[in-house]
């Protein structure tokens, strides 16, 4: 006899989709549309280990007019992982020894996102700097993370728990980074230049949103105090030729999200506003830079040309 086909109830399959995360993804979606994102789910990138094209869960991006030109714009571009965590996910938070050069690790493209420095007509200084990020981007206030753990139960017969690295969870930093790094690279290198050029910088946001629980560890001499949090940051370098390269993501219950979208929006119109009031700064740098890049012979070079 051909057994029976199993049957799916509509409650069980909530039930699954729930612990799959899929809704946690699409309420999200709904979210960053509701704040006048333009967004697209399940966007692919190229993995840059095995060059296979990836999803990832969500681009979104939007846009503050930064300039008198008519297409001078600064684009915040917040990139989502989301994650359905049924045990909390803890980060071991402390106060940054240096928490106002944090602002080196907002990730920027475009043009212009170098100035030239006061006093030095050959040296540049970075768009945040420029702008004093310091002074008022996330980045460079509160406690960071630079390890994290979850939790499961030991297979003994006691059952304790114990605390582990859980796959999925680094995975979803790795795959945040990659994609900051791709986006940042296809800006560039799509860049034609065409008569003169507008301001168009875009500002990454990497961001982590769980449906489940966030937890802040904070070590002493005592041990370690857990406590609930809704929006930690969490910091991840990366082992580059000659160097290494620095990351901050946003790790986020699900109920913070409008709540940091407010905060980037806050943050953009402020960026926005300096740089409309420097316009003939920035003018000038968009020329000067304009007049390296299209000397450039390669994408690379292009490349080198427009950023520091």
């Amino acid at each position: 006899m051909v057994p029976s086909p199993l049957r799916i109830t509509f409650d069980e399959a909530r039930e699954a989709m729930l612990r799959s995360g899929y809704l946690l993804e699409s309420r999200v979606e709904s979210v960053l549309i509701s704040e006048g994102y333009y967004v697209e789910a399940n966007a692919s990138y190229q993995d840059p280990v095995t060059s296979k094209s990836r999803e990832f869960d969500i681009f979104a991006l939007t846009a503050e007019k930064a300039g008198p030109g008519e297409y001078d714009y600064l684009f915040p571009v917040v990139l989502v992982e989301c994650v359905n965590n049924p045990q909390p996910l803890a980060l071991l938070t402390k106060k940054p020894i240096v928490p106002f050069l944090h602002h080196q690790q907002v990730k920027v493209s475009g043009l212009p996102v170098r100035f030239p420095a006061k006093g030095d007509a050959d040296d540049w200084i970075a768009y945040s700097e420029y702008l004093g990020y310091e002074h008022f981007h996330h980045y460079c206030n509160g406690r960071v993370a630079t390890q994290y753990c979850s939790f499961q139960k030991k297979k003994e017969k006691d059952g304790a728990w114990m605390a582990w690295h859980d796959d999925e969870h680094f995975e979803c930093f790795r795959k945040l980074c990659d994609v900051v790094d791709q986006h940042q690279a296809r800006h560039f290198d799509d860049w034609h230049f065409n008569g003169e050029e507008p301001l168009n910088i875009q500002v990454y946001y990497p961001v982590l949103v769980l449906q489940g629980q966030l937890w802040d560890a904070r070590p002493g001499r005592k041990g370690v105090t857990l406590r609930q949090a809704r929006h930690l940051q969490f910091r991840r370098s990366v082992a580059i030729p000659g160097g290494e390269r620095q990351y901050q993501i946003d790790v986020i219950e699900e109920r913070y999200l409008r709540t940091l979208l407010r905060t980037i929006h806050e943050e953009t119109g402020k960026a926005a506003r300096l740089l409309r009031r420097r316009h003939k700064a920035v003018r000038a740098a968009i020329e000067r830079i304009t007049t390296k890049a299209k000397e450039a012979k390669t994408p690379a070079e292009r490349r080198s040309a427009m950023e520091l």
